[in-house]
């Protein structure tokens, strides 16, 4: 009988999955004739990645390799690096069959600056919608790489189809749900039909949806005119492209001890909607603001979830009540 696979985190921890690991970034090296410098170190293990850092004559790299549910980053970036090189971190190297990935060290990111300038914020949105203009044409090409996709018009179908699964599982589990709790967020379906068809009807095309935008996945740019270089893709979908403004508002409010409608915000919000206005009047764009943060809400819902299907007890237990939550108040006003 075959044993089953080790979780993400007991199989990352292993001596042989390292060994192979060291072995392949040696490989790469010697391809790129980089001479490592220093020892191999971990900085980071969760159960959805893990990250290497390599010293070298070159300079700093990172290795990634994600949980199950995110193995497809590898191949996103290395797509969105043909797209648009200037917007993103391009990795030095793939291994796609195991989604592993080397990229290059860029500094320090915009989150180091700890700066409660709204303008931050702003800057932050307004290049990443430039990304997601970029990356508007491209849907096939980077659905061919992984990425996976999450139209609005299928957003009802979707949450109906969940509820079969929450439902059928044991009550102990943490992603149950009873049948009170799933005819309540049943009832929502009409709703997030009616939030797809307002988004349909504006006429903005579905892009890359970052579902994690921050300012600690971007890198400060070499200079002023430069472009931010985006990195961190394991959580993002083929989507509406305002669903990327779910994490930011929520980060801002958090950061400023704030409610939407702060006038920073405000200003922040409206100059992503800016880039987008030659779709539709920025009164338009603005309406469509709260059906998107919902549908945002809910491409949070749909990342955790394929990650909680490959993770230990203890990860489950942490995680999938915060994942249930997004489910459980997916129509909750967010403006």
């Amino acid at each position: 009988m075959t044993s089953p696979a080790p979780h993400p985190t007991d199989l990352w921890k292993s001596a042989a999955w390292r060994s192979r690991v060291e072995s392949w970034v040696s490989q790469v090296l010697a391809t790129f004739n980089i001479e490592q410098t220093g020892p191999v170190s971990e900085p980071r293990i969760r159960f959805w990645s893990v990250q290497l850092t390599i010293p070298t004559d070159h300079g700093k790299l990172w290795f990634k390799e994600n949980n199950p549910g995110q193995f497809q980053e590898a191949s996103i970036i290395a797509a969105l690096a043909e797209i648009a090189p200037d917007h993103v971190v391009a990795p030095l190297a793939i291994e796609p069959t195991k989604g592993w990935m080397i990229t290059p060290d860029h500094g320090a990111t915009l989150a180091t600056l700890n700066s409660t300038d709204y303008a931050l914020w702003s800057r932050v949105l307004t290049d990443f919608a430039d990304l997601q203009q970029r990356t508007a044409a491209y849907g096939e090409k980077l659905k061919e790489a992984g990425l996976a996709s999450l139209d609005p018009g299928i957003a009802g179908n979707f949450v109906s189809n969940q509820l079969l699964l929450h439902t059928g599982l044991p009550e102990e589990h943490p992603l149950h749900l009873d049948a009170g709790q799933a005819d309540r967020i049943y009832a929502s379906v009409p709703a997030i039909e009616e939030a797809a068809a307002q988004l349909s009807a504006l006429g903005v095309p579905l892009s890359l949806e970052h579902n994690d935008l921050h300012p600690n996945n971007a890198f400060i740019p070499g200079s002023s005119t430069d472009p931010l270089r985006f990195f961190d893709f394991g959580d993002s979908y083929w989507a509406h492209p305002f669903s990327s403004l779910y994490v930011p508002l929520g980060a801002m409010m958090e950061s400023w001890e704030t409610g939407p409608d702060d006038a920073r915000i405000r200003r922040v919000l409206t100059a992503y909607l800016e880039r987008w206005s030659g779709y539709a009047p920025l009164p338009q764009l603005r309406e469509a603001l709260e059906p998107t943060l919902q549908l945002g809400r809910l491409n949070r819902y749909a990342s955790w979830l394929r990650l909680l299907i490959h993770a230990d007890d203890d990860a489950m237990l942490e995680y999938g009540p915060h994942a249930l939550r997004y489910l459980q108040t997916v129509t909750d006003p967010a403006l």
